[in-house]
């Protein structure tokens, strides 16, 4: 048992240490820097300041610096240090642009945060040479640019841990935000204040206000492209890691131990909803692995069904989606046999449509009502992708709900199946 608040936090740390390794350098493991705080007034942010930024960083960094500058790098160290936290916790990358050019920008991240260039590379090269950070160099690829980014080594990790749990982002707007090609997440700013997606996210993001959760940050309804594509709810709670690390299934809400209730097989039976009201079954990754003769660790075989389905749905050709199966361990042979499976059990299933994205934005919409049903019960609902994370006593009450909202917004009954999970 963790029976105060050091001791869970040790726990969690324990659980980062045991497995530590430099997370996979891709673009889903890479974060933009966060406007991160610790509570104002409070032991840790009086500790962070004095002994971590203070006599750890600043003292050894600030040169012979006039006295607004050394301000200005003390808030840089401040912001670096509590999103390397944040990372730390969620096995990813800190991108931090190497290139000057991007902090003469008007960008959100030199708008909100107020960075510049010479305090960063200060404290990057700082870090890079106190051997605190693995350090890769950024990438300027013809279609993808990558920026220079930093992971903390253990050197860094065990000065920091402790602060983990006290970390939050404001909750403030914006709440809806759009995926563009040359801006990245943006603001959707055509929205009128009393349109129905502000008010619903605004209701939601002023309930959490008031609760406690590791990785503490707005709840946003994240498009693809424009308002009609994605629209998936989005927190940081859902970058922790909860596969080869259980990490996030063993945080807590209100300090009280969480479970989570998960669609099964979601994108699928979506899909099949939306085409004529078609029951997928009880075990519909399993039943495609025995109509494709998939033979193997049952386990492994069914996060290949699930893979196949996925991109399938994902992609919007055919040879794209085999070329992205083959990546993930998926041979032809298997991905003839998985296409063929599925168009003989469920002839109706849209592959290489790209109709996911049209899942997403369904799937948003769902948890987003299961979210909305919660605060009239006072119960707080954290989106995981197709998921939510709730307290343990309302894990019936999440079942139930989610099945619920399903079958309404779908106009169908009974097609949809959850699972629950626990530490």
């Amino acid at each position: 048992m963790h029976n105060t608040p050091s001791d869970f936090a040790q726990h969690l740390y324990d659980l980062i240490s045991d497995a530590h390794e430099v997370p996979p350098d891709d673009y889903d493991h890479h974060q933009w820097i966060r406007p991160l705080e610790l509570p104002v007034s409070t032991e840790a942010a009086a500790t962070f300041d004095q002994s971590i930024v203070e006599n750890s960083f600043l003292q050894h960094t600030k040169g012979k610096r006039k006295e607004a500058d050394v301000e200005k790098l003390k808030r840089h160290w401040e912001i670096i240090l509590l999103n390397l936290v944040f990372v730390m916790y969620q096995r990813s990358w800190l991108l931090v642009p190497g290139d000057s050019k991007f902090y003469s920008q008007d960008n959100y991240w030199t708008r909100r945060l107020g960075l510049s260039y010479r305090p960063m590379k200060t404290i990057v090269d700082y870090l890079k040479d106190s051997n605190f950070v693995e350090y890769r160099e950024g990438k300027a690829y013809k279609d993808n640019p990558v920026a220079a980014r930093i992971s903390p080594l253990p050197t860094l990790t065990w000065l920091l841990w402790e602060y983990f749990l006290e970390i939050e982002q404001p909750i403030e707007p914006p709440y809806l935000i759009v995926n563009t090609p040359d801006a990245g997440w943006e603001e959707i700013q055509s929205l009128p204040q009393d349109h129905g997606e502000v008010l619903e996210l605004t209701q939601i993001n002023e309930f959490l206000k008031g609760q406690r959760w590791a990785c503490k940050a707005p709840v946003q309804l994240k498009y693809k492209n424009n308002a009609f594509q994605g629209g998936r709810l989005y927190t940081p709670f859902q970058n922790l890691p909860d596969r080869k690390i259980r990490l996030r299934i063993n945080t807590l809400i209100n300090d009280q131990p969480i479970g989570e209730v998960d669609f099964n097989a979601n994108h699928l039976r979506l899909n099949l909803a939306f085409n004529g009201g078609i029951h997928a079954g009880s075990t519909p990754y399993e039943d495609l692995a025995d109509a494709a003769g998939l033979v193997g660790i049952e386990k492994d075989i069914r996060s290949k069904v699930k893979s196949f389905i996925t991109f399938a749905m994902g992609s919007s050709d055919k040879e794209e989606t085999r070329s992205l199966c083959r990546f993930n361990g998926i041979d032809n042979t298997q991905f003839d046999a998985l296409a063929s499976a599925a168009g003989k059990l469920y002839p109706k299933l849209e592959l290489f449509t790209g109709w996911g994205i049209f899942a997403q934005n369904l799937e948003g919409q769902i948890l987003k009502q299961v979210m909305l049903e919660g605060i009239k019960k006072d119960i707080v609902c954290l989106p995981v992708h197709d998921a939510v994370a709730v307290q343990q006593e309302h894990l019936k009450w999440a079942e139930e709900t989610m099945l619920e909202c399903w079958d309404r917004q779908m106009e169908t009954r009974g097609l949809a199946r959850v699972k629950v999970d626990l530490p």
